[in-house]
């Protein structure tokens, strides 16, 4: 099992690394050194895909084995139930993928992108998910003698969570083809686009089936919470709502102009 090591301490998502370098070693040998933090599943891999910044500028990506000496792994469970670790390196013997020296930089961040598409089509799941378990609990569950489903207010906001829903759903499955079409300015944008709207999609219908479930939703035991923490989880691991909208903002200015409606 791979695990890939790219995210640093204190790092914003971005598709460089510095935290871990990278060094010529004598013959064809590397060697990095730098903590890579968090590593999802990476106190497990059999082997570690780590990118460090190279000697002469840029992102190189190397092969690294657990065994191999310098190689630190501490793992911690992550709050959405999930597996992560703490990856440190000292003067690790690394095995360079593609050409070594190569800055790998612009292929990192299309493979984040595909990446976070995929990322909003497992939020689609946990939401539709959340969704269902509400609407079914507001037409079984019963106060003053009725199921919740008799209060329109209850009602209203069962259905602004399905709107959300389907915007979200619009937009992830319009980014998967583009992702499919293989172009990659294209996959940046639809990335980012995706990742916005899936982001506010997850906050308000997480956090609405919660509310709606009265006090059960706020039970560890029960599996709204759990969809909710992983909405978060898929949220922030290649890059929050926030962080996608000044994405976006910043290329506001490429576009034409237009002409107002009179």
């Amino acid at each position: 099992m791979l695990a890939l090591a790219h995210a640093e301490p204190g790092s914003r998502w971005t598709a460089s690394a510095s935290a871990v370098t990278a060094t010529a070693a004598s013959g064809d040998g590397w060697t990095l050194s730098g903590v890579k933090e968090p590593v999802p599943q990476g106190a497990r891999a059999d082997r570690l895909v780590v990118s460090a910044a190279l000697p002469d500028g840029g992102t190189g990506l190397f092969l690294v084995d657990p065994d191999a000496s310098g190689v630190g792994r501490d793992g911690y469970a992550t709050h959405d139930g999930g597996r992560a670790a703490r990856i440190s390196l000292d003067s690790t013997p690394a095995e360079p993928l593609g050409e070594a020296g190569v800055d790998l930089t612009p292929t990192i961040a299309a493979v984040r992108d595909i990446a976070r598409v995929m990322a909003c089509n497992e939020a689609i799941g946990a939401m539709e998910v959340a969704l269902d378990a509400t609407t079914s609990y507001l037409t079984s569950r019963k106060q003053f003698g009725v199921t919740l489903n008799t209060f329109q207010a209850l009602n209203f906001r069962a259905a602004d969570m399905y709107v959300s829903l389907e915007l979200a759903k619009s937009v992830t499955l319009w980014a998967t083809m583009v992702i499919a079409a293989g172009k990659p300015e294209a996959m940046a944008e639809a990335a980012s686009r995706a990742a916005l709207q899936v982001s506010r999609a997850g906050r308000h219908i997480g956090q609405e089936a919660i509310q709606l479930h009265g006090g059960i939703g706020m039970t560890a035991e029960y599996s709204i919470g759990s969809y909710t923490s992983r909405l978060t989880a898929l949220d922030h691991l290649l890059g929050d709502g926030d962080h996608h909208l000044r994405r976006l903002s910043a290329t506001v200015g490429d576009h034409e102009e237009v002409d107002p409606l009179p």
